[in-house]
């Protein structure tokens, strides 16, 4: 078959499926890449395989490009938080098992988690928006204790969300640092801040001391 080698890559990944789909994860790949401010079009064309006029009829501007990848990113995030509450029976339990998926995940993917969840929303009020939105429901999860622990009954409205964003904030200056496997290392520390409201001192300790519940 003659012709341009890349343009029949184009060809074949233009049929083989949707090409949005194709862009959106190449929209990934090459943010983590480059990093959000450097990227151009061209890189990521360069990973979909698709022609330009695919990409422009798919995203009216990279930002949108870049929300789309972001979303994608976080809607991975919240299945795997989901599938990994699926097996504890207790409450505490499930935070640890969520945490756990989260810093799992965002170290194997740490690339795309400081282009999404750091560069992305400086530059972008959508991109923060999702970001806000998907750090709610991680809120909600841990506000599901209250109605299981008394001591959580007098607690005050923003605690969970103040909780939540704590973490947030320390997990990103490592992402900024690059310095993603010390998450692993906080993990313990992270289930002891956020189940110590509900459960007292002692209670989140021994949740997060124990080995035989973690995923």
């Amino acid at each position: 078959m003659g012709g341009d080698p890349q343009r029949r890559a184009e060809v074949s990944q233009e049929a083989a499926g949707d090409p949005r789909d194709w862009l959106v994860a190449a929209f990934a790949k090459a943010a983590a890449e480059h990093g959000y401010a450097k990227l151009e079009v061209d890189h990521v064309l360069r990973h979909a395989g698709v022609s330009r006029a695919a990409f422009e009829a798919n995203f009216a501007t990279m930002e949108h490009g870049l929300v789309a990848a972001q979303e994608a990113f976080l809607d991975r995030l919240w299945l795997d938080v989901a599938a990994a509450c699926e097996e504890p029976a207790e409450w505490a339990f499930k935070v640890r098992a969520a945490l756990h998926a989260v810093l799992s995940s965002l170290i194997e993917a740490s690339g795309q988690a400081r282009v999404f969840a750091i560069e992305a929303v400086g530059v972008s009020l959508a991109a923060a928006e999702r970001q806000f939105t998907m750090l709610d429901r991680l809120a909600d999860l841990l506000r599901s204790g209250r109605g299981h622990h008394p001591l959580a009954v007098s607690l005050p409205e923003a605690t969970e969300r103040t909780l939540v964003g704590g973490v947030a904030s320390v997990v990103s200056g490592h992402l900024l640092r690059e310095d993603v496997e010390a998450l692993r290392s906080l993990e313990v520390e992270f289930v002891e801040l956020l189940l110590s409201p509900y459960l007292g001192e002692q209670g989140a300790r021994r949740v997060a001391a124990s080995r035989s519940r973690t995923p």
